[in-house]
């Protein structure tokens, strides 16, 4: 069994590409330019990944306090700091939307929040795209965050009930089920790709990566292995993304592809150092480490801050001192890039950390196993 690591920086530095990926696919025309690749899928599954192989690692972590506190127990913890870490944003900014509605100075979005609430106070919303397939409304991102509160919900009570010899396994079992859920769901007319069984490839494959480096089964020749995977899968990754069409190879293996490349950069960040290449620095640079510390906010808020924030400060300006923007596209980008970044930094440190710092009462691990959980949510 590998001894577990406190944190792991180049992680961050992964995120920050998650996230940047994610607001180029919303910022910029679908199938054009930077985004004739699916950015947003690809930085969806990325974090997908890494939350798979966070959690896992936190989970097998945990089955030794399994033992000695119990199933209830060790489950009741582990909720518990996922909803310090996930509901408090999530809940404060669905008011913010429900409230706006009322204020008429302020711009109103277009949301199915508004006729559709519990979908999303129930983190269903992934359940509402793949009714109205609604991809305009503004909260629709959160599709995402839905599927992984629903993994987080299943995952432990698999992975904390399942004997260690079957571990292995069972993982395996998931990665696969991930790809065949796609297919049943199709031909029912459930072709979003949005339900949680559909990404459970995407977390699968970090999953089976943390339990190979937490158990030390080969992580080298894992490695060896997921080189020809990643190339294979990138390539793969490109041919459906520029193959216009709908086929059976997208509907099974499109998500898969996506994940195999994603798992590559996963793996070999949180392995004996991370990257010792020139990349590698990058993934340890400051200012993209910041940006993956407070990528849940800026995932939170991407779509809002150009819909709503920018157009109700133009409002101010004119209001009380007669004047409003001119801008051109490109300067509405970069000011709403500049404002994404202050508020989910305020939210942050004035909003976030404080309830994220209530975990430390909510341990998963003995003292001397004690992991710090390196998750975005």
């Amino acid at each position: 069994m590998q001894k577990q690591t406190e944190y792991i920086s180049q992680l961050d530095g992964l995120r920050a590409i998650a996230i940047a990926l994610v607001i180029v696919f919303h910022w910029f025309p679908e199938g054009e330019g930077i985004n004739i690749i699916a950015n947003g899928p690809l930085g969806v599954t990325l974090f997908f990944v890494l939350s798979g192989f966070l959690i896992t690692r936190i989970l097998l972590s945990s089955r030794n306090y399994l033992q000695s506190h119990g199933f209830a127990s060790t489950y009741k913890t582990f909720m518990i700091r996922r909803i310090l870490r996930i509901f408090p944003l999530y809940y404060l900014t669905l008011l913010i939307i429900w409230l706006v509605k009322y204020i008429a100075f302020i711009p109103q979005v277009s949301t199915e929040l508004y006729t559709h609430p519990f979908y999303y106070v129930l983190y269903l919303s992934n359940f509402l795209i793949e009714r109205l397939h609604n991809w305009s409304d503004v909260l629709s991102p959160f599709w995402s965050l839905a599927v992984e509160e629903q993994f987080y919900i299943l995952w432990p009570i698999i992975l904390l009930s399942v004997k260690q010899q079957y571990l292995k396994s069972v993982i395996i079992l998931i990665i696969v089920m991930g790809i065949i859920s796609r297919g049943i769901l199709a031909v029912y007319g459930y072709e979003e790709g949005v339900l949680m069984p559909t990404c459970l490839d995407a977390f699968g494959l970090g999953a089976l990566w943390a339990y190979i480096l937490f158990y030390n089964e080969s992580p080298q020749k894992f490695l060896k292995i997921l080189n020809i995977l990643a190339v294979a899968g990138f390539a793969l990754f490109v041919f459906i993304c520029l193959d216009k069409g709908n086929s059976l190879l997208k509907t099974l293996f499109f998500r898969t592809s996506m994940s195999m490349f994603c798992l590559y950069f996963v793996a070999n960040a949180s392995y004996a150092g991370g990257f010792k290449t020139f990349f590698g620095k990058i993934l340890n640079n400051a200012g993209l480490k910041y940006i993956g510390k407070i990528s849940y906010g800026l995932y939170v808020y991407h779509m809002l801050v150009p819909a709503l924030l920018l157009p109700f400060v133009d409002k101010l300006m004119n209001r009380f001192f007669h004047t409003t923007f001119l801008l051109n596209d490109s300067s509405v980008k970069v000011i709403s890039l500049i404002m994404l970044i202050v508020v989910a930094s305020l939210s942050w440190y004035l909003f976030e950390s404080p309830f994220n710092g209530l975990k430390r009462y909510f341990q998963l691990t003995n003292r001397q196993q004690k992991i710090k959980a390196n998750t975005r949510f």
